[in-house]
Parts: structure tokens; C-alpha cells; sequence
């Protein structure tokens, strides 16, 4: 699956002194309204000004560390390893913000390593039970709730 993290090339790109609506950075990045708000209200972005109608308005800074948040979590970086980096971006150059999440991706991949050599191990397991689930031929006139022998069933770990 891909997502097109990058801006539609023939929206107007705010400037970074223009103050933009909910709706605006919503549309921009992607990110509806409601999670704006929640990520504003679990501190990953900082409560914004308000207009004189007392409406959120928005920096491009704003929009800019949104974008950053939603590669992040397509990455299946836990928001809290990333919370650092989403707050200091705003300040950071571009380069540190770009190396900071070098560093996340190298840990994610990393996890992604180990939870797959994980869960091959289970599928080989699984693939021996099989074999010897398909290899196992019980009494088949003995009903289930009189069973003794439940050997096919519980294959004992030692025989692996």
C-alpha cells in the first residue's frame, strides 16, 4: 500500500507567515480535524492561536510537523518513541529532524527483524504440528468427551 505523503502539486502552498483553518491543514495533510484536535490535546501539537472568532489557526510549522506525524505512524512508530522529535521539530533544522528519524526507522526496522524471525519460528512450529496433526489417526468411534488418548490433539513438546 502507498500514501502520498507529499502535497497535491496543484494546491496553492501556504506561505509560512499565513495562518490557516483546521479544514486547511486538515486538507494539507491529510489528517482529519478530530485527530488534529486529539493530537493537540496529548501534547504532539501544540495548542494553536485563535482567530478573533476564537477559531484554532494554524502555522505552516504546524502543517509541516502533521506530515512528520503521519510517516511516523505509517512506520508503526510508537507516537511515544517519537513525541521528542514532533515537539523539538518546529526549532530543528530540517538535517536533525531528518536524521532523528533515521534513527526511529533503523530502531523500527530493527523490531521489524525480530518480530518477524518471531513469528517464523511460530509458523515452522505450527507447520511440524500439522504434520503431525494430519499423521495422527485416533479411535473414530470414541466420542470427544469419553477421549483418553488426547495425543493428537496436545502433541507433548518434547516430541518436536
Amino acid at each position: 500500500m502507498h500514501i502520498d505523503l507529499t502535497p497535491d502539486k496543484q494546491q496553492r502552498v501556504p506561505s509560512s507567515e499565513e495562518e490557516l483553518t483546521i479544514s486547511q491543514v486538515a486538507h494539507l495533510t491529510g489528517i482529519n480535524a478530530k485527530a488534529i484536535r486529539y493530537y493537540e490535546s496529548i501534547g504532539l501539537l501544540p495548542s494553536p492561536l485563535r482567530g478573533a472568532n476564537s477559531y484554532r489557526r494554524y502555522s505552516m510549522a504546524d502543517v509541516n510537523r502533521l506530515i512528520l506525524l503521519r510517516r511516523i505512524r505509517y512506520l508503526g512508530v510508537p507516537l511515544t518513541e517519537a513525541k521528542s522529535l514532533l515537539i523539538g521539530a518546529t526549532d530543528a533544522r530540517c538535517a536533525d529532524v531528518q536524521q532523528e528519524l533515521l534513527q526511529l526507522v533503523n530502531t523500527r526496522l530493527v523490531i521489524l527483524d525480530q518480530e518477524i524471525a518471531e513469528l517464523q519460528h511460530l509458523r515452522d512450529e505450527m507447520q511440524v504440528y500439522q504434520r503431525k496433526l494430519a499423521n495422527c489417526h485416533p479411535d473414530e468411534r470414541e466420542p470427544f468427551r469419553t477421549c483418553v488418548d488426547l495425543s493428537c490433539i496436545a502433541v507433548s513438546e518434547e516430541s518436536n
